[in-house]
C-alpha cells in the first residue's frame, strides 16, 4: 500500500457504510475532491471522534486505496466552525456551500480556487452572528461556478450572440445562459438589474456581499445553474430555500 499523504482538507459531505464506516467527501486544494473510507468513524467509540463533522477544516493523512477510494489514517480538527452551528440558517448556507464547492470540485485535480473559497465562505459564515445578506449567497454561486469553469453566459444570448437589448430575456440553464424572448422559450424569466447584481457580486471579494441586497429576481437562478452542470439536485438546496426570504420564484 502507498504511503499516506498529508492534505488540507474540508469536510463536504459523508455516505454511511457498512455496520460502523463511514466514506467521507473532503475537498482538497491539491486533489480536489477526495472520497476517504474512515473505518470505525461510527463505532461505540469512534475512531475520529466529532473531528469529521461537515465543514471543518482537518489535516488529514489519506491513501490510495481501490478504485479511486482512499484509506483515511489520520484527522486534526483545525478550525470546527463551532459558532456557525448555533444558527440555522448559517449553518444551512455553509452546509450548501459545501455541496456547491465539492460537487463541482474535479476528483484527482488540483482545485485551489474552490477550497479557497469555500474556506473563506466558512470563516465569514462563522465569525457573523446572524445570516448574510443575499447579494452573499449570489456571490458564492457564481464564484463557484466561475472556477469551476461552468458559468452560464449572462452577457449575451446563447441562441444568437446578441448583447441582452432592450427586449423580455430569460436564462435556460440546460442551454448555457441567456435568451431572447425572440429567440426561445427560457424557463427562468430575468430582469436586466439582476444579471448586473449578479456580475457585481461575482467579481468583488465574497466579504464585501455580507450585508449587500439584489434587486428583486429569481433567487434560485445559478443553483439552477449548477445543478444542470452537476446534472443532479443539490439537496442542500431545498432546506435553504425554505428558510430565506424569496426574492421573486425559486426556479426548479
Amino acid at each position: 500500500m502507498s504511503a499516506p499523504v498529508a492534505l488540507e482538507a474540508i469536510v463536504v459531505g459523508a455516505i454511511d457504510t457498512g455496520e460502523a464506516d463511514r466514506v467521507v467527501r473532503l475537498l482538497t486544494p491539491g486533489l480536489g475532491r477526495v472520497h476517504a473510507l474512515a473505518r470505525r468513524a461510527r463505532a461505540p467509540k469512534p475512531r475520529f471522534g466529532g473531528v469529521l463533522d461537515l465543514g471543518n477544516r482537518l489535516g488529514v493523512k489519506v491513501a490510495p486505496g481501490r478504485d479511486g477510494l482512499w484509506h483515511l489514517h489520520e484527522a486534526t480538527l483545525h478550525d470546527g466552525r463551532l459558532h456557525v452551528r448555533d444558527d440555522l440558517d448559517r449553518l444551512a448556507l455553509l452546509a450548501y456551500a459545501c455541496e456547491l464547492c465539492g460537487g463541482l470540485a474535479a476528483a484527482g485535480q488540483a482545485e485551489p480556487r474552490l477550497y479557497g473559497l469555500l474556506e473563506t465562505a466558512a470563516v465569514l459564515l462563522d465569525a457573523l452572528d446572524g445570516p448574510p445578506g443575499p447579494a452573499f449567497r449570489a456571490g458564492l454561486e457564481a464564484k463557484a461556478l466561475t472556477f469551476a469553469g461552468v458559468l452560464p453566459r449572462l452577457d449575451a444570448c446563447v441562441a444568437c450572440g446578441e448583447p441582452p437589448g432592450d427586449g423580455p430575456l430569460g436564462v435556460d440553464p440546460q442551454r448555457g445562459g441567456l435568451l431572447h424572448a425572440a429567440c426561445g422559450s427560457a424557463p427562468i424569466a430575468v430582469e436586466r438589474a439582476f444579471l448586473a447584481a449578479i456580475e457585481a457580486a461575482r467579481r468583488q471579494p465574497l466579504r464585501e456581499s455580507l450585508d449587500a441586497a439584489l434587486p428583486p429576481g429569481p433567487r434560485g437562478l445559478l443553483a439552477a445553474c449548477a445543478e444542470a452542470a452537476l446534472d443532479h439536485p443539490l439537496r442542500s438546496r431545498a432546506v435553504l430555500d425554505s428558510l430565506g426570504p424569496a426574492a421573486g420564484p425559486a426556479p426548479g
